[in-house]
């Protein structure tokens, strides 16, 4: 009988039960084994619903004591560095949800004792395991679009506000922009073949706070949780990268728009490409030609954590690094800097 890969789970809260548990259910190589939280009463329900016995609220205890292989970080974002290298220096594999951390100094943290103690950090930026993410980098490596010089992406939310810890910057370290741009700006950045940032100039917003609009409810399971709501609910910002490249990033909770949307342009001196779904716009024979490419829908959990327990098993290299979540971190704090000091930031 193969031996499964014993999992830990750091954090039961929301996105380990909509992506995480089920992604590694779905996986016959992994078994849950372990779990922690802060929340009793989330821990008691979440360890009778997967029928595991070692049930811990404190992570440090649960890296002493369990012989869990890998870890699943899901926990708050100001959680995210102790939890990691709690795991790290235990010897387990882990799987940071994204962001990586509070800041680029804590994501820096992480990644030396990733490599102090030759363990395992991946950083969950599961933007990149979608088949039309997959497919468009797969045309950008063969050189079919040429250099990519530019890119526009943009995660955009009319009324999406989540309440409790993500509307607290002392538990998340940032709002709309730090929540789901990341997503958008990781995966320009990756796609772009993820180039040097040089500078940073950077807006953020928070107009709306606990806005009250009618039908709209986000993250209901949070409503009992008081919340700061002193973080950004929108953000922008320009990307200069080297080699003369750059990134136009957007990002909203809250926006006067007339629906939510989510897309990704990238530019390039032979060919261009969108996303949703997957196009791509060249010219053949001196003739104008745009190519609508077929994707298969993914599960982005499923196939992020599917490449995660190949990296543990097989020992192959992760395509998400600690070294990736430092970068966009440094990113991040830069546009959060440039918005602070309303001058152009530059990153080193």
């Amino acid at each position: 009988m193969v031996k499964k890969i014993k999992i830990g789970l750091v954090g039961v809260g929301s996105v380990a039960h909509w992506g995480h548990i089920p992604a590694y259910q779905n996986d016959p190589r992994a078994e849950i084994t372990a779990i922690c939280d802060i929340n009793e009463e989330r821990l008691k329900t979440t360890a009778e619903e997967l029928n595991v016995k070692e049930v811990y609220t404190d992570f440090n205890e649960m890296m002493a004591k369990s012989d869990c292989d890998a870890i699943s970080v899901a926990t708050w974002n100001n959680s995210h560095k102790d939890a990691t290298i709690a795991g790290l220096k235990a010897g387990k594999a882990v799987l940071c949800e994204k962001p990586m951390a509070m800041n680029a100094q804590e994501a820096e943290e992480m990644l030396k004792v990733s490599r102090e103690t030759g363990s395992l950090l991946m950083i969950g930026f599961c933007s990149r395991f979608g088949d039309d993410a997959m497919r468009l980098k797969s045309f950008i490596e063969d050189g079919s679009l040429g250099d990519i010089y530019y890119v526009k992406a943009g995660y955009l939310r009319r009324r999406g506000n989540p309440k409790g810890w993500f509307a607290d910057k002392a538990r998340s370290g940032g709002g709309a922009l730090i929540d789901i741009g990341v997503h958008a700006l990781d995966r320009s950045w990756w796609l772009m073949g993820k180039p040097k940032p040089v500078s940073v100039m950077g807006f953020a917003w928070n107009n709306f706070g606990d806005y009250k609009t009618k039908g709209e409810v986000y993250s209901s399971d949070l409503l009992d949780e008081k919340s700061a709501f002193d973080t950004d609910d929108m953000a922008v910002a320009l990307i200069r990268f080297e080699g003369d490249k750059a990134l136009f990033l957007e990002a909203s909770w809250a926006q006067n728009i007339k629906e939510g949307l989510g897309y990704q342009e990238v530019y390039g001196n032979k060919g261009g490409a969108k996303l949703y779904p997957l196009e791509l716009y060249t010219d053949i024979d001196y003739n104008q030609v745009n190519i609508q490419v077929p994707t298969s829908q993914v599960i982005l959990h499923n196939a992020e954590i599917k490449h995660f327990l190949d990296c543990v098993e097989k020992g192959e290299e992760t395509i998400a690094p600690g070294e990736d979540g430092v970068t966009i971190m440094k990113i991040l704090d830069a546009i959060y800097e440039s918005s602070r000091t309303k001058k152009e930031v530059f990153i080193k």
